[in-house]
């Protein structure tokens, strides 16, 4: 059986109001050689608290959820671990669920996650996400009460908290760089246009080559899925137009996008400019490594643990998450063109 504060108790000879101040922290009257005791006692009884129990006291488990799309893909992966090293580091504890990139399980998790009694929940939702389907999951975190902040994708709604980073940056960085190398001709392979870090990629695409007087061409758009099939089939419909130089609004879909240009005997970069987004691990292993866009995914995740848990202790005090920068990242998939336009 599990060692309890009665048997610390009797073995110590002190009265278990005792034993229990001292394990609770809350001890400041009682002599040091008492807490000693008390702590050596149980260490050497295998003394482990009820969390149950502390939890029906306090009304607070010390335990995030954390929803993410696709654990396959190491952005994510990337973003569980920091929020989980994060929650370790503040006393806590997470519990990961990966939806599939399918909303329908972001609801079935939230309903999960209510009955574990987690405190709060950090939520990157699925990519079949819209407006509508986004007042849902904030309508059933409403009903049962958990606070929660959003990452990565996001909707600019009041009164929902979220850690973003600047995707319109993010594309007018990856645009610019590709143009400063004599490219005017950039096909764009976006993510699915219901979510905003899409639209907002897509606003600095087109910030930059309004910068520069070059004229948006609908031609060169595909709009993809964010899995490398999106690249594959963005380059395979895109094949047909006039390009130099390709940006992918994702790793994955840039690595389909290489995969599809190689098919096609295309060289990269000498034939065709290729940017990435994200800086997952497998960009710079591949045999061109990628010239990327850097999210500081791990720190915005670090960020989102902080918020939520000073929320939970005091929604009046928590500091909203400013919003961080990305960083282009050159690498060997891109160059200056060959002969450029005069």
């Amino acid at each position: 059986m599990a060692t309890t504060i009665k048997d610390i108790a009797q073995a110590t000879g002190l009265s278990v109001t005792t034993v229990s101040l001292v394990l609770n922290q809350k001890a400041d009257k009682i002599p040091e050689r008492t807490k000693e005791l008390v702590q050596k006692t149980a260490k050497d009884m295998n003394y482990r608290p009820n969390q149950i129990a502390i939890s029906l006291v306090k009304k607070k488990t010390k335990t995030l959820g954390l929803l993410i799309p696709d654990i396959r893909n190491s952005f994510f992966s990337m973003l569980a671990k920091e929020v989980e090293d994060e929650c370790h580091k503040m006393g806590w504890t997470m519990i990961l669920c990966n939806t599939g990139d399918q909303h329908h399980r972001d609801l079935e998790y939230i309903d999960v996650l209510a009955s574990k009694n987690v405190d709060g929940v950090i939520y990157c939702m699925a990519s079949d996400t819209t407006l509508e389907k986004f007042q849902e999951v904030h309508e059933l975190l409403q009903i049962y009460k958990l606070p929660f902040i959003m990452i990565d994708r996001t909707y600019d709604l009041k009164n929902v908290h979220a850690a973003k980073i600047d995707n319109r940056l993010g594309g007018f960085l990856a645009t610019e760089h590709l143009i400063s190398l004599g490219h005017s001709k950039i096909a764009c392979i976006t993510g699915p246009m219901n979510l905003m870090d899409t639209q907002a990629r897509l606003s600095g695409y087109k910030d930059a080559l309004e910068k520069h007087g070059i004229v948006f061409d609908q031609s060169l758009i595909y709009h993809g899925n964010y899995q490398m099939s999106g690249g594959v089939h963005g380059i395979t419909e895109l094949k047909q137009q006039e390009f130099t130089a390709v940006f992918a609004f994702n790793d994955l879909m840039a690595f389909g996008a290489y995969k599809a240009l190689k098919q096609m005997k295309k060289k990269i970069p000498e034939d065709v400019s290729l940017v990435g987004y994200d800086d997952i691990v497998f960009s710079e292993m591949l045999e061109v490594p990628l010239t990327t866009i850097r999210q500081p995914i791990g720190k915005a995740g670090k960020l989102a643990v902080r918020f939520i848990i000073e929320y939970i202790d005091d929604p009046s005090s928590a500091e909203e998450v400013p919003m961080l920068s990305p960083k282009l990242i050159k690498r060997d998939s891109t160059m200056k063109r060959k002969n450029p336009p005069t």
